[in-house]
């Protein structure tokens, strides 16, 4: 796998988010496994946001430390939801350049170069997208329905615009983050809605997709499944309320090099 190399994106320092509520069994070693196939000429660290977890996370962290993996820590006293810790992270990232994984062990961190290569061709934030995704069949259409409707609702192209691998540069991404305001469940989606009306660019690679590790995801059941993509289309639809009644309404389209402004590298 080729690495990037010289002053490319990355190598002034990353920091690796990891969102984690009762991902016990599986944060040690996605942990370890990203630290030990990180690119050698890119300095990462890792921030796991513990979204007030009751397992054995803190003991996990703390054996981390010990092994001298860069591990920053915060935790949450209180519930903040996928998006609420995503945006607890990117507030506290401090390098540059912030990359984003999950702690269920679906993302390949083999990939991370690929990433870090798109952005320097000029993209503004790179995304894996998953391929094939390995997730349940309700997961995927449901996906894939919601996906037609950001698009019918706002024009957005982004064929997998809730996948977590991304990575960006960090100020621009915190920017964008702190006006996510309705979709906290399927916070990558707001995101991509608010980057590209913002006008920043953004590519999609395709990038490994495992199985979880471990254990079942925190939206297991169809009754969870369906539940929270009602609450997601509600959430839709205030956002679409919003944009209408900001101005004139642009589709949410990654714009061409031309047309989007600088971002600091």
């Amino acid at each position: 796998m080729p690495e990037p190399s010289g002053n490319l994106p990355g190598s002034e320092g990353l920091t690796l988010v990891i969102p984690s509520h009762n991902e016990g069994g599986t944060l040690g070693p996605v942990v370890r496994d990203w630290w030990q196939r990180r690119p050698s000429n890119v300095p990462v660290q890792f921030l796991v946001v513990d979204d007030c977890s009751s397992d054995e996370t803190s003991r996990v962290l703390q054996e981390l430390a010990k092994e001298g993996i860069p591990v920053d820590a915060f935790r949450s006293e209180r519930r903040l939801g996928f998006g609420g810790a995503l945006r607890a992270g990117i507030q506290r990232a401090s390098t540059p350049w912030v990359a984003f994984t999950d702690a269920d062990g679906q993302y390949d961190p083999q990939d991370l170069p690929i990433l870090l290569a798109t952005l320097s061709a000029g993209n503004d934030i790179a995304i894996g997208l998953r391929s094939p995704r390995a997730d349940p069949f309700l997961r995927r259409a449901l996906s894939i329905g919601f996906r037609g409707l950001l698009y019918a609702f706002f024009g957005l192209r982004s064929k997998d615009p809730t996948t977590s691998l991304k990575a960006g540069p960090t100020e621009a991404i915190r920017t964008v983050a702190e006006q996510v305001r309705f979709m906290n469940g399927s916070f990558w989606n707001e995101f991509m809605l608010r980057w590209t009306r913002a006008g920043h660019s953004y590519a999609e690679v395709p990038v490994r997709h495992r199985p979880r590790a471990e254990g079942l995801s925190k939206v297991a059941s169809r009754t969870l499944i369906v539940r929270a993509s009602v609450q997601q289309f509600i959430a839709l639809l205030r956002a679409w309320r919003e944009f209408h009644r900001s101005g004139p309404f642009a589709p949410a389209s990654s714009p061409s090099a031309s047309e989007r402004p600088e971002l600091s590298r």
